[in-house]
């Protein structure tokens, strides 16, 4: 055994899981892409039967390369090997029921960060079988300088795109929904005041209203994009008309436009 070894140092671990992880994404975005590449990855769907192949080849991967003195590509770029509770590598059953654990550890990525307070610096899943992550590699002070920044600098953008994929997309998306939804009326507003003049009333419906379009077709299917069911309800008075809907934001936003 290498004298140097020592408990690996959080950030070492966490750049070894993002390296061995980006293979996984990379193999998953691949398997779309071969599969339906015209589809964007976010809304492919075959995303969800990927999504389930990946992790379970990704489980197997860790099991393999954390027993019988195997490393995963990740841990050996860093210096890293997974050790049993006394120092010994594992066996392949330890290290299958250890790599199962990381389906609990990615739980809000709790299971990782519980790491920073075990006093072995073990994650939820090293627990069942006690093992501890070690490494070969003396622990100078620009090694660890470098990977505590690179880490950090990984936690600030899976934490940036967490908030905006959590948090704030969802808002940007209602908020530009609704607006696209609020400039179409105003342009059906328009088209209002064409069909009065070329028939002397306002159109009570979208039919009527794509008449004077200049792509009747394309016009019902905007309409059908914008609104929920594609419904515009149509409220005609002497003195004008009012056009209400709702967009297709997740609350159904109701909107309306009025004129005379």
């Amino acid at each position: 055994m290498n004298d140097t070894r020592r408990p690996a140092d959080f950030s070492e671990r966490a750049l070894a899981f993002a390296l061995d992880y980006a293979l996984c994404a990379l193999g998953w975005a691949a398997t779309l892409k071969a599969f339906n590449p015209s589809e964007p990855l976010g809304t492919n769907p075959l995303g969800p039967v990927a999504t389930l192949m990946w992790t379970g080849l990704f489980v197997v991967y860790q099991a393999y390369f954390s027993s019988e003195g195997r490393v995963s590509l990740g841990k050996r770029l860093l210096g890293l090997r997974v050790a049993g509770p006394d120092g010994q590598d594992l066996d392949l059953s330890q290290a299958i029921v250890r790599s199962l654990g990381y389906l609990a550890s990615q739980v809000l990525t709790a299971g990782f960060l519980w790491a920073l307070l075990d006093p072995n610096g073990r994650a939820w899943h090293d627990l069942p079988v006690g093992s501890q992550v070690l490494s070969v590699r003396p622990a100078t002070s620009r090694r660890l300088a470098f990977s505590r920044l690179a880490a950090g600098s990984l936690m600030i953008v899976f934490a940036a795109s967490w908030s905006w994929k959590g948090i704030w997309a969802p808002r940007y998306e209602k908020i530009m929904t609704v607006a696209n939804a609020q400039s179409g009326l105003q342009e059906f507003a328009q088209l209002q005041k064409i069909y009065k003049l070329r028939h002397g009333r306002y159109a009570q419906n979208m039919f009527a209203l794509a008449e004077v379009s200049v792509d009747p077709g394309g016009f019902l299917r905007g309409a059908a994009a914008l609104y929920e069911k594609g419904a515009v309800a149509f409220r005609i008075e002497p003195s004008g008309f009012t056009m209400v809907a709702r967009a297709h934001d997740m609350d159904k936003t109701l909107i309306a436009v009025s004129g005379s």
